[in-house]
């Protein structure tokens, strides 16, 4: 079965997306997913079984691992406890290339993303001693959030208490083709999200017609393609919004949208609020 293409976007002023979940509100399911972000997850207790490319492993007392991008897997948690709790880290290759690679002094943190293709699985012990460390993310501020990833990607760079899932890396001939086509279509989203953008334009420069772009894009994402760019442009809206003294109608056009009422339609949509009740609040901090 071929994985659906999960796209992931962190949220607004942060450079990697963390989420926090609980027994009563775990993760939405992707079923048999595949994106080229990095991932750590950790999973405080309860059994389940991990299925990663074509690997499986059973854990019974939760886990903690550790996987490349660009590597096919399904979900990891499980509800077997009310105090269940599952914290999952996914950051880009830009986010290494750009910042991590930055500084010499995070050589081993490096390596250890570079091992990461291998896909890590920690020991309890490891888990147990980050336990406080993963679940107070959902108490911190986005500076807090990166100095606690981090704090947790030293402590893993250091420790030999894992073992490698996979022996030989993800298969990167994996749809290769597909990816490259997706990143090209994302590359130009981010480009150009602020100009008008329509299928007819987009197709013809990852070689599709129209149509096989559309189906193209639903197959790998599980989402049309206009849900994805509403998406994107909202993100940017609500980056843009938190510039002092900027009005609605400059981040309406900055963000691409062209008609006040698709745009607040679309805003409340994604961020549950109308553009100028999320510019009240964000005044009120």
């Amino acid at each position: 079965m071929k994985p659906i293409y999960e796209s992931i976007v962190p949220y607004s002023n942060t450079s990697f997306k963390v989420q926090s979940y609980e027994a009563t509100s775990s993760c939405e399911s992707a079923g048999w997913h595949i994106h080229p972000e990095y991932e750590i997850v950790y999973v405080k207790n309860g059994s389940g079984v991990l299925r990663i490319g074509n690997k499986t492993h059973i854990y019974n007392d939760g886990t903690l691992v550790f996987l490349g991008g660009n590597i096919p897997h399904s979900d990891f948690g499980n509800t077997d406890f009310k105090n269940s709790k599952e914290v999952v880290i996914q950051f880009s290759k830009e986010f290494v290339d750009e910042k991590l690679k930055l500084f010499a002094e995070f050589q081993s943190i490096n390596n250890l993303i570079e091992i990461s293709k291998y896909v890590l699985l920690f020991d309890d012990a490891v888990k147990t001693q980050l336990s406080q460390d993963f679940e107070r993310f959902s108490e911190l501020d986005n500076q807090g959030k990166l100095i606690n990833l981090l704090s947790i990607l030293n402590q893993l760079s250091i420790t030999t208490n894992f073992q490698k899932l996979m022996h030989l890396g993800p298969a990167h001939e994996f749809r290769e083709k597909e990816s490259y086509r997706l990143k090209n279509i994302f590359e130009h989203i981010n480009n150009n999200y602020n100009q008008k953008i329509v299928v007819q334009d987009i197709a013809p420069k990852v070689g599709l017609t129209p149509n096989s772009f559309s189906r193209f894009f639903k197959k790998m994402t599980n989402r049309t393609f206009i849900d994805f760019l509403n998406e994107f442009r909202i993100s940017k809206a609500v980056d843009i919004l938190s510039e002092r003294g900027t009005t609605i109608s400059e981040v309406m056009f900055r963000s691409g949208f062209s008609s006040p009422s698709y745009f607040s339609k679309q805003f409340i949509k994604y961020q549950g609020v109308t553009p100028s009740t999320y510019q009240k609040q964000l005044k009120s901090l």
